[in-house]
């Protein structure tokens, strides 16, 4: 069945008891992120990182997916960053900082109307998540470990 941009309320509220998957999920992933970082050695901070760039980056192409719009953009938006990630586990760990922040970047985007629909809360806190994400990388790149 597919589903139009008419069937989900794009405004639902962050505090509303709709969509409760997805905002426990996204719970779920953001604690996910801290948790690896502080319980696995230092040595694999570029190899979460990744993996943790690549995992979000699997939401709007979904949301495409399932709402019949957008789906090759948000695909090559997917593609763009999951290589800038996987590139830079071989090269800089720059790159992986710039896929996350980039993501951020694709947030701001999809708030002016770009890519498929997405609600407004999600899209938002994915922004700060985002970039204080690559601003902490970018922190333990430039001084190493605490």
């Amino acid at each position: 069945m597919t589903h139009t941009e008419d069937d989900i309320d794009w405004h639902d509220s962050l505090l509303s008891r709709s969509l409760l998957f997805l905002k426990a999920a996204s719970t779920l992933y953001v604690i996910g992120i801290v948790i690896s970082h502080f319980a696995l050695p230092h040595a694999y901070i570029w190899g979460i990182a990744t993996f943790f760039l690549i995992a979000m980056l699997f939401t709007y192409p979904a949301a495409a997916w399932r709402s019949g719009s957008h789906f090759s953009l948000e695909l090559r938006v997917l593609i763009f960053l999951a290589l800038l990630g996987l590139l830079g586990l071989l090269t800089t760990p720059w790159l992986i900082i710039a896929g996350i922040f980039g993501h951020g970047v694709w947030d701001l985007l999809k708030h002016r109307g770009h890519g498929t629909p997405f609600f407004g809360w999600y899209v938002s806190v994915c922004v700060i998540v985002d970039w204080c994400y690559a601003a902490a990388l970018t922190f333990f790149l430039l001084t190493g470990p605490i």
